[in-house]
This record gives C-alpha cells, sequence and structure tokens, in this order.
C-alpha cells in the first residue's frame, strides 16, 4: 500500500493531536510532571518578587477545564535572597491562576495555597516580631510576611456579578509556634489552617487551630482582621469547650477567670495596638457543668450546672463590665452584674447580684457566722416566700494584702411560692417588694472578714 505525503501528514497531526488530548486529559485528572513549564513558572515568579526570589525542586501541573483554573504545584519550594541565603522553605506550594491569563503579561491568581509549612512568629522582649517559615529562627521570613499582607491588602476588592477579583492565600496544615516573651506565652497548634483574604478595610483571615497546651489539645477556631490604615488588629476567638487556664495562658489579661474549672464555649473578641498589645475586649461565653473553685473564699466550692457571662474589658483591660453573669448552681441560682476598675493592686469593685433558692448563709458562711442579728431571720428563713435575695456592696480589693474594705446591703424580696419556676430578671428583682434590707460594712480577708451591721 502506497503512503502519500497527505497521509503522513494527517497521520503525524492525528497522532500530536492524541498525544495533547491524553496530556490534556492526564493534567485534568491528578497533577504530573511537565518540565518545560518549570522555566517559565520560574521566570513568573522571578518578575513577581524583586527583594527575593522563589525557587523549587520539582513543578507538577493541573487543569481544570471547567472551573477555568490551572494548578502549579511546587515541591520542595524555597524563597532564597541574592546572597544566596535561604529566608524560607515550604515543602508544597500550589499556585492557582485564571486560565484565561495564562498567556497575559499579568496572571490572575485566584490563590496561593502553602502546605504542611513550619511557621514561628515571636514577640520579642523589645516589642519586635519574629517570623519564619522554615528552619530558621531568626525572623529573616519577615520579608515574606511583608510581601503577603502586601499582595493581599493591595489586590482589587471588586466583586462583579461573575468575576471574583481577589487572591487569598491559603496556610494549611502548619505546624505552628505563637510565642510572647513579654508575657512568656507559648501557643503550639501542630494542624493549624489559616486563610487570608482581601477587606475593605485591609486583610482579614480565618483560622482553625488544634492547640497543645497544658498536656491537652484544645479546638479554637474564629477570624481576625489587619487593618492597614490605622495599623490595628482585631481577632475573635470562639472556643469550644476550653478550660479557663488554657485560656489564661495566651492572655493573662483574662486570670480573674481561674477559679472558674469549666469548659467554656462563645465568642471572645479582642483589640490590638499596632504593636500587638491587646486593648480591650469583649466576651459572651456559655459552659455546662463545672466548678467554682473558692473555698478559700466562701468556704466551701460550688458545683455549677450551667454559666452565661457577657461583658466587656476595656482600657487595657483595666475597666471590666459584666452586663449579665448568670450561674445555676445545685442549690441556687445567681444573676449578677458588675463593675471593677484596676489600678495596679487595688479592685474598685461595684456588685449587685440576685439569689434565688437556699439560704445566702450557705452561699456565705465566712462573712455572716459572727453576726447576731435580729435582722438575719430574713436571709436564714426557710420559708419560701423568702428564697429570693440580692446582696450589693461597693468597695475595693488590695489584691497583695488579700483585704477587702467595703459597704453593702442584703435585701430580702417578697415573691410568691408559684412564681418560683419563674425565671426574673435584673429588672424583675428591682421591682419587686423588699421584705427586709440588712445594710453592713466589711473589711479583712475575704475568709474571715470583720462585717458587721449598719443602720
Amino acid at each position: 500500500m502506497r503512503v502519500t505525503a497527505k497521509t503522513s501528514v494527517t497521520i503525524i497531526a492525528l497522532t500530536v493531536i492524541s498525544i495533547l488530548t491524553t496530556i490534556l486529559l492526564l493534567i485534568s485528572l491528578y497533577p504530573i510532571s511537565l518540565p518545560f513549564l518549570s522555566n517559565f513558572v520560574r521566570n513568573q515568579l522571578d518578575n513577581h518578587f524583586h527583594t527575593y526570589y522563589v525557587d523549587f525542586d520539582t513543578l507538577r501541573t493541573r487543569w481544570h477545564p471547567f472551573e477555568g483554573k490551572i494548578e502549579f504545584h511546587l515541591d520542595s519550594a524555597k524563597a532564597v535572597d541574592y546572597g544566596n541565603n535561604n529566608i524560607a522553605t515550604v515543602p508544597e506550594v500550589i499556585i492557582v491562576v485564571d486560565t484565561d491569563t495564562i498567556f497575559r503579561k499579568h496572571k490572575k491568581l485566584q490563590s496561593v495555597e502553602l502546605h504542611n509549612p513550619k511557621i514561628s512568629l515571636i514577640r520579642s522582649h523589645g516589642g519586635a516580631f519574629k517570623f519564619d517559615i522554615g528552619n530558621t529562627h531568626d525572623g529573616s521570613s519577615g520579608r515574606i510576611l511583608e510581601t503577603i499582607l502586601i499582595h493581599v491588602a493591595t489586590t482589587p476588592k471588586i466583586h462583579h456579578q461573575n468575576t471574583h477579583e481577589s487572591t487569598n492565600i491559603k496556610i494549611i496544615s502548619s505546624d505552628l509556634t505563637l510565642g510572647d516573651e513579654i508575657t512568656g506565652s507559648l501557643l503550639h497548634a501542630p494542624n493549624a489552617n489559616i486563610e487570608l483574604s482581601p477587606d475593605v478595610n485591609g486583610v482579614n483571615c480565618n483560622y482553625k487551630f488544634n492547640v497543645f497546651a497544658r498536656g491537652e489539645y484544645i479546638n479554637i477556631l474564629g477570624d481576625c482582621l489587619y487593618n492597614t490604615r490605622s495599623k490595628s488588629f482585631s481577632l475573635s476567638i470562639q472556643p469550644d469547650k476550653v478550660r479557663p487556664a488554657l485560656l489564661t495562658e495566651f492572655f493573662p489579661q483574662f486570670s480573674y477567670l481561674t477559679p472558674l474549672e469549666v469548659h467554656l464555649s462563645g465568642n471572645i473578641q479582642l483589640e490590638f495596638d499596632d504593636l500587638l498589645n491587646a486593648k480591650m475586649a469583649t466576651f459572651d461565653i456559655t459552659s455546662d457543668n463545672g466548678t467554682l473553685e473558692v473555698s478559700e473564699v466562701l468556704g466551701n466550692n460550688l458545683e455549677i450546672n450551667s454559666l452565661h457571662v457577657i461583658g466587656r474589658a476595656l482600657n487595657e483591660f483595666s475597666h471590666i463590665e459584666l452586663d449579665q453573669l448568670s450561674i445555676d448552681l445545685k442549690e441556687n441560682n445567681i444573676q449578677a452584674e458588675a463593675l471593677i476598675l484596676i489600678d495596679k493592686s487595688i479592685l474598685d469593685i461595684n456588685l449587685n447580684a440576685f439569689i434565688k433558692g437556699n439560704s445566702i448563709l450557705d452561699l456565705l458562711p465566712h462573712w455572716f457566722e459572727y453576726i447576731n442579728s435580729e435582722e438575719l431571720y430574713c436571709i436564714e428563713n426557710n420559708d419560701e416566700l423568702f428564697r429570693h435575695t440580692s446582696i450589693s456592696f461597693n468597695g475595693t480589693y488590695d489584691l497583695n494584702q488579700e483585704n477587702i474594705n467595703a459597704l453593702g446591703h442584703v435585701k430580702c424580696h417578697e415573691v410568691l411560692l408559684s412564681s418560683n419556676t419563674q425565671k426574673y430578671s435584673l429588672e424583675d428583682y428591682l421591682n419587686s417588694t423588699i421584705k427586709s434590707d440588712l445594710n453592713f460594712r466589711i473589711d479583712g480577708a475575704l475568709n474571715a472578714p470583720n462585717l458587721v451591721t449598719a443602720q
């Protein structure tokens, strides 16, 4: 059979088409190595960064034809400065490019993913930050962090109907260490996920940590925002059944929560200045059963069925407002509100608490055991009519001397037996009939106070 030139060309063309079709099919199924693209990607990265260049050992490519994107998988990627010093190392980087822009001078990046990096961010005693990716610990990766933040913050934030212009930076399965030499806190998250994205005010992030602390793992997730104009930083923490002692290890400002042996869930919103000093916080947290360890103060620990706290801490945590403190105990239900002002070791406290259930003497046995007054009949009465009591005081507490000095009063509220199953608010108690009012003055240690009644 004679083969003509035309037939040969047709066979060659079909062979080439078949090879290209096979390659396209393969790279649409999983990443494969295409060595001829390595130099192309290197050149593109060199054009993008100016203070260092990016290199890698191997390149794998995957095409998503129906999603309009191409993935470049860079294995053993590293950033090297022009002195040939390694400033960052990442096991794998995935760069996702819009297919329509692959042959344009300016490529549209849909996302950049850093997989399994070892990352540390440490605030030194002098207030400076050391950021590293890889095995270095001298802070040389700070230029990488600066590039990432600038890139995300300056990415166009235009959202059209069918167009998403922003570029997301994803850090996946990171071995993350966050430390503060000033406070001595150290957080290790061996499998942390962080996503950075453009925001109208700067850079937004979402994170999910599985943190190892004090011999146990805790789950924390939330979001944050770095405001590029004010250079401020806000952080939302959503703890999932976390013991307060673990939170105070990272945030010493919450040390007043340590007597609570519970598992907290909810939301904590923190605001930081440009040096990441915590300026204020708002919180709404709850817990199921636990223990309030106050035996040294009240004479016994309190078993908690449930807890709900809403409030805020202002002026660098020197001003604390508790808008709602609800504690359901085994024998009592307590609702309270408080204002605490902190000046060095002195706490200025204004507290209003409303108690439903057993006698207040059961809650504060050390406070009233030495009082001999006919006025006590109200708070020690077991009649259901008087099982609604309020206590309030205004005074100071010296943390160093562990002494309190305050004036206050105890009131008994007349609530009918038929209403005992009703949930009363603070306003309900304020508007209820007062059967008796006992004024008192207290000074000395909380576990053995000098408390006297006053007219």
